[in-house]
C-alpha cells in the first residue's frame, strides 16, 4: 500500500540510494521517494499555506516584482549587470579550465569563486524579497511536508510520524540537514554537487598536486638520510677496523 510506513532501507531502494548523516550524532538516515499520498499532501499544505499568507496580507510573486520594479531595485541595470556578471564568470571559468601552470590554476580558481560570489550577491537583490512571498512561503512549507514523509531511519522507519513532529522537532541540525538533503533530491542535484564546481575541483587538484610534490621531496630526503647514514657506517667500520690492534700469535720455540 502506498501509505504503509515502514519499508526495508536494504531491499527496497535502490543500490545507489540516497543517505545523510545527522551532523550532531552521525546517524544515519535515508530519503525515500515520496509516495501519492506524500505528493497530494504537500499540495494540500502548499495551498493552504498560500492562502493564509494571502489573507494575512502578504504580497505574491507578481506584486513583489511590481514594487522592485517601481523602486529601481530591478529592471534593464539590474538585467544589463546581472548578464555582465555572468559573462564575466564565464570567461573566468574557462580560463580556468584552460591553465596549465599550478600557479594559473591557484590564482584563477579564486578569482572564479570571487566572480561567483559576486554574481550570487547581486541575485539577491531579486531573490532575497522573493523569498518573502506568498509563492515562496507556500513552497517552504510544501518541501518541509515532503521531507517529514521522505526521510526513514536505518529500520526503514519515518523519523517523524506527522508533519507537526517535524516542525517541533528540537534537533533543529537534523531537520535543517534533512530539509536541504531532500530540497537536493528533489532538484536532480547531488549531495556533493558544490565540490564539483570548476574552481573547487581546481582547488582538489591544486592540494593534491601540492601533496604529490611534498611526498616526492620527503621520499627523497628521507633515502639521502639513508644513503648518508650507510656511508657514516661504513666510515665508522672503515676506521675502527683501522684502528684495532691485530693479534699476533705466540711464536713457537
Amino acid at each position: 500500500m502506498s501509505d504503509e510506513r515502514n519499508i526495508n532501507v536494504d531491499t527496497d531502494l535502490d543500490l545507489d540510494k540516497r543517505e545523510f548523516e545527522d551532523p550532531i550524532t552521525g546517524t544515519k538516515y535515508y530519503i525515500v521517494p515520496p509516495t501519492a499520498d506524500d505528493v497530494r499532501g504537500a499540495d494540500w499544505q502548499y495551498s493552504k499555506t498560500y492562502t493564509k499568507s494571502l489573507i494575512e496580507g502578504i504580497t505574491t510573486a507578481a506584486e513583489m516584482m511590481d514594487i522592485l520594479m517601481r523602486r529601481g531595485v530591478i529592471g534593464p541595470e539590474f538585467e544589463q549587470r546581472q548578464k555582465e556578471l555572468t559573462d564575466i564568470l564565464a570567461e573566468k571559468v574557462d580560463a580556468l579550465q584552460n591553465a596549465k601552470t599550478l600557479e594559473e590554476k591557484q590564482a584563477l580558481a579564486f578569482e572564479v569563486a570571487q566572480a561567483r560570489e559576486e554574481l550570487f550577491n547581486w541575485n539577491q537583490r531579486l531573490n532575497g524579497p522573493m523569498a518573502n512571498t506568498c509563492e515562496q512561503i507556500a513552497d517552504d512549507a510544501r518541501l518541509e511536508y515532503l521531507t517529514s514523509r521522505m526521510v526513514r531511519n536505518e529500520k526503514g522507519e519515518r523519523v517523524w510520524d506527522d508533519y507537526s513532529d517535524f516542525l517541533t522537532d528540537k534537533n533543529q541540525a537534523l531537520t535543517m540537514k534533512a530539509r536541504f538533503e531532500v530540497m537536493l533530491y528533489l532538484q536532480g542535484l547531488e549531495p556533493d554537487f558544490l565540490e564539483k564546481t570548476p574552481e573547487a575541483m581546481a582547488l582538489r587538484e591544486i592540494e593534491e598536486e601540492i601533496q604529490s610534490k611534498a611526498d616526492e621531496i620527503l621520499t627523497e630526503i628521507e633515502k639521502r638520510v639513508d644513503e648518508d647514514d650507510a656511508k657514516s657506517d661504513g666510515t665508522k667500520n672503515a676506521k675502527k677496523a683501522k684502528t684495532t690492534p691485530k693479534k699476533r700469535g705466540r711464536k713457537k720455540k
